[in-house]
């Protein structure tokens, strides 16, 4: 799909396993046409522009209320905060019981591309993907092959440690990204933007296992971060619409999608707000065009016993 190559970026070097696997890390890096990776990048690097950094959370709501469109049954949302709260609340509600060591989380998921407003439904794939629960492997299928690759930066149990507070959440997966940028080039000098955390958020929302209480102070981290607004009535890739935690990434609007009366998971939306042009390492640009738009929709997750499976 053309469309999903033009958008993917911050993956490894695009052999034909990795080219398979970015695609299940669309939306987190839709704003980023595909580049090489240059000789001296590093696994560091290649985390390093999806991991997370933060520091001292400072909680703040926002002032309008959403309220959607054709649905005036659904209490409305006063702000981030609120989303944050109503989003891990039902995090932590979740009844799925945990994981066994060596299993895996199963998750298929509709990738979709096109123009805002006309989306060119052609444009769309199911994605299947297979993570183990300790994050260190991942697997798909592609021409009917199982492929496998290195995951996580580190075991998300680390995460569910104790104390687990959102500002610590964040804190841990900010001590674990710059220890691998510091034995890479250093690109992230100590500082990640938000965007970063954002994108890093996105892919262990959509794809790794997490502790509900894990999950649940990552919800109440987001509305922390700056730039986060809470944005109604946002669609996901099978038509279902949603309100959304979002914010500007490069010019394109990224959001991360949750039903508007469970609060759960729905999926992600990208929309570029203004045309982009990028110059590859080779010298050629490439321009990206206001009002293109890429979508997921999460359309199962289960724990299976081993990559392949699916119940």
């Amino acid at each position: 799909m053309r469309a999903i190559k033009e958008f993917r970026g911050s993956t490894p070097e695009m052999t034909d396993e990795a080219a398979a696997a970015a695609r299940a890390r669309l939306m987190t890096a839709v704003h980023e046409p595909e580049v090489a990776e240059k000789p001296a990048a590093t696994r560091a690097r290649r985390l390093g522009r999806r991991i997370v950094v933060a520091a001292a959370l400072a909680l703040a709501v926002g002032g309008a209320a959403v309220v959607f469109r054709d649905q005036p049954g659904l209490a409305p949302v006063a702000g981030v905060a609120e989303l944050g709260e109503r989003a891990a609340r039902a995090a932590e509600d979740d009844p799925a019981p945990a994981p066994g060591p060596g299993q895996w989380l199963y998750t298929k998921e509709l990738q979709l591309a096109g123009v805002e407003a006309d989306v060119d439904r052609d444009r769309r794939e199911t994605w299947e993907r297979w993570t183990s629960v300790d994050g260190k492997r991942s697997a798909w299928y592609q021409d009917g092959t199982l492929m496998f690759q290195g995951g996580a930066l580190f075991d998300p149990a680390e995460l569910a440690e104790p104390p687990v507070t959102p500002a610590g959440t964040i804190a841990r997966i900010e001590a674990a990204i710059l220890d691998e940028d510091r034995r890479g080039p250093q690109e992230l000098d100590g500082h990640v933007p938000p965007e970063i955390l954002f994108r890093q958020i996105n892919q262990f929302v959509s794809d790794q296992w997490l502790a509900p209480h894990v999950r649940a102070a990552i919800f109440r981290a987001l509305p922390a971060i700056k730039g986060i607004e809470v944005r109604p009535d946002v669609p996901v890739a099978d038509g279902r619409r949603g309100v959304a935690f979002s914010l500007i990434d490069t010019g394109a609007r990224v959001s991360l999608v949750l039903d508007p009366r469970t609060f759960r998971y729905l999926g992600t939306n990208a929309t570029r707000l203004r045309d982009w042009t990028y110059e590859d390492t080779n010298g050629e640009k490439v321009t990206y065009r206001a009002g293109g738009v890429s979508m997921t929709a999460h359309l199962e997750a289960k724990i299976v016993n081993g990559p392949g499976q699916r119940s």
